[in-house]
């Protein structure tokens, strides 16, 4: 209980010391104690020493402390306590007390501090088990990114096997798809441009992972012939490697800044990765947003302005500050036309178009995922130069060498059996896939689609086709894919796809280039026949006709006056084209080459069945003799093919799948010469 102040006569209490001005004069001096007097400078005040106790000198009752009563002075006050350690704390003393020992830290113990002060002094791992919760989670998230290191390549893999991976890219997957630009980006590689430009890490990630999730063998013995297993234990965890690498190079904020072709060329690269990763909502998403890109940059003109290809930014940002009224001279200065770039934007725009193309004939809606039909006024951009990336520079073109084939010759012929489809997109996505309203004028579409897509084979050279029999020492290639994984595991293993000159690389392109042509040629056609009758077949139903196809144009006008006599479809023209059909099918198994077929294969698969289940997919009454004779090899392949999609490994079965594979396809692939 505290004092009672004498001097007061109201009896309240005061637990503070009277100010000097409040005491008396005659007062003061009494609390002046005689033998208190101050230091020299160079002597310490008894009052800061630090006395040698122990924990034993330490008084243990109240009787080992002075009387409280033995500060009080004259006038009741006694000095201000100072406060008292934790034992006398706990005893209740209210006296000075000199014993040295820390005090504790009141309140509840901050483990997160004692976790930092531990790890700072000692060098031992913190408890990690902090989440958001926790209240230093945002302010170590803030520190991690301002401490992160700075991306390069090297953050996707160690260099010896990035230059691996840099020249699969451009031996096997650029014949495909001819982008970038293979000098200008080998010499931004080598100049490191990956240091100082996010957009360009972001390009050479999504390269890399394409490469890995379209064919993932080839990485696999890459891997193994430099004892990098541990490091990259299967292909996924690469994959997921170079996605992340492309997400954290391209930052959070890159819509805001002006766009490129670059940023096109991501966005499709890395809705390939979710299609070849079976992660299809990723795959419409990406390639939803490569079309819009595509759109902000002005790649379906066909003026496309030039600029230097990988920093074309600062030239967007000018046209922006001209557009806003922020330019001093009003004018965007001209510019020279830089050939690559226009290129560039070229094979972009048509890789973009061929693959929503290709999806919507899979079975894609036009609604999901779409591309604007040419007009007159804004036709889509012409195909490209036939003029391999060696002889492109920004000034413009060299010559060729007399009988040498461009790698872009097999590259615009695709893309030529796609543009022969664009009548039947604009008319599915007017008026719905399927659906009947003009049946003669779609008949005349469909017609005129098939007659252009069947004769895109005849203009192109003899590299990129197939004999009507295979040379007997490229059959027994065929059946030897794939190289025993055994063979790639000790260093310095012969590959394949190893480069042995350009001679070698050229044929490897036209291979790859020959596969994918004939592939999407079938499927486009499958995909028309397969329109044709199910068109047919409605406007039969809707104007009380039979259902078969066994009537001829003469019973179609008898039945409907107002049919025109070249209306109606007899079971001989599509029988005709069935088997013409059937026999190029089977004349694509029988010269294949599973090798070139490899990078890719998710594609080539989904064309070849898609071919397959159209021509088993028609009525027993409508079959000929010949697509009778063939019928249940052909349903086996459509089973083989479904099979060969199915993801993860064979482990029940103690066996490698690329192994099961194989020998799978060297099954299916035997019985081609009783047919053809």
């Amino acid at each position: 209980m505290a004092d009672v102040n004498p001097s007061s006569g109201d009896g309240n209490t005061s637990v503070y010391p009277p100010h000097p001005s409040d005491i008396p004069a005659q007062h003061q001096t009494d609390l002046i104690d005689p033998s208190f007097r101050v230091p020299p400078p160079n002597e310490q005040s008894p009052i800061l020493q630090q006395p040698q106790q122990t924990q034993d000198d330490h008084p243990q009752s109240l009787h080992d402390h002075p009387s409280p009563d033995t500060g009080k002075k004259k006038g009741g006050q006694g000095p201000r306590l100072r406060k008292a350690c934790d034992a006398c704390s706990k005893r209740k003393v209210k006296i000075p007390c000199q014993f040295t020992r820390p005090t504790k830290r009141r309140g509840p113990r901050n483990r997160a501090a004692d976790a930092i002060r531990d790890e700072l002094l000692t060098g031992a791992p913190r408890d990690r088990h902090s989440g958001p919760s926790s209240p230093t989670y945002a302010a170590r998230t803030l520190a991690s990114l301002a401490q992160r290191p700075v991306l390069s390549a090297e953050s996707i893999c160690p260099a010896p096997l990035l230059a691996r991976f840099v020249d699969d890219y451009f031996n096997l997957i650029h014949p495909l798809m001819p982008i970038p630009h293979e000098p200008s980006f080998r010499s931004a590689l080598a100049a490191r441009q990956d240091l100082t430009s996010p957009t360009f890490l972001a390009l050479l990630a999504s390269m890399i992972g394409c490469l890995v999730a379209s064919i993932p063998r080839r990485p696999r013995q890459h891997i193994l012939d430099l004892q990098m297993e541990a490091q990259f234990p299967n292909s996924g965890i690469l994959i997921e490697r170079c996605h992340v690498m492309a997400i954290e190079a391209r930052g959070l904020a890159y819509l805001d800044r002006p766009q490129t072709v670059e940023d096109s060329m991501i966005s499709l690269l890395q809705g390939l990765i979710g299609a070849y990763s079976w992660r299809w909502d990723a795959c419409r998403l990406y390639l939803g947003q490569c079309v819009t890109i595509s759109k902000v940059v002005g790649l379906h003109r066909r003026d496309v302005p030039g600029s230097e290809p990988f920093v074309n930014a600062a030239n967007a940002a000018a046209a922006n500050a001209v557009a806003s009224g922020n330019s001093r001279e009003g004018t965007i200065p001209p510019q020279k036309t830089d050939v690559v770039l226009q290129e560039l934007c070229k094979r972009t725009f048509w890789i973009i178009f061929s693959t929503v193309t290709s999806l919507q004939q899979l079975g894609l809606s036009a609604r999901e995922l779409s591309i604007p039909p040419p007009t007159a006024l804004e036709p889509y951009p012409d195909l490209p130069l036939e003029v391999d990336d060696e002889h492109i520079t920004a000034q413009g073109t060299r010559p060729m060498a007399e009988g040498e084939i461009s790698r872009m010759v097999g590259f615009n012929a695709t893309m030529s059996v796609y543009k022969a489809c664009i009548d039947i997109s604009t008319m599915d996505a007017a008026y719905g896939s399927n659906e009947l309203f003009d049946w003669p004028r779609q008949k005349d579409f469909i017609k005129r689609s098939l007659a252009s897509v069947e004769g895109v084979l005849g203009g192109v050279p003899s590299a990129l086709l197939f004999p009507n029999k295979p040379p007997p020492n490229e059959a027994a290639q065929d059946r030897s894919y794939p190289p025993p994984i055994q063979g790639f595991i000790s260093p310095g293993a012969q590959l394949p796809f190893q480069s042995h000159g350009s001679n070698e690389q050229m044929k490897t392109a036209l291979e790859i280039q020959k596969a994918n042509l004939h592939a999407a040629q079938l499927a486009t056609r499958s995909y028309l026949l397969q329109k044709y009758s199910i068109l047919s077949t409605s406007f039969r139903a809707n104007n009380n006709l039979p259902t078969t196809e066994t009537n001829t144009s003469e019973d179609a006008a008898a039945i409907v006056p107002s049919a025109d006599k070249d209306d109606s479809t007899t079971v001989d023209e599509l029988a005709e084209d069935r088997d013409v059909l059937t026999k190029d099918l089977l004349n694509l198994l029988q010269n294949l080459n599973l090798t070139y077929i490899e990078p890719d294969g998710l594609s080539f698969t989904n064309k070849i069945r898609q071919a397959d289940h159209t021509l088993i997919s028609v009525p027993a009454d409508s079959k000929s003799e010949f697509l009778r004779r063939v019928e249940t090899y052909l349903t086996g392949l459509v089973d083989f093919l479904v099979d060969t999609q199915r993801v993860g490994p064979r482990a029940e079965e103690g066996v490698d799948e690329e192994e099961v594979r194989a020998r799978q396809w060297r099954e299916m692939l035997r019985p081609m010469g009783e047919f053809v």
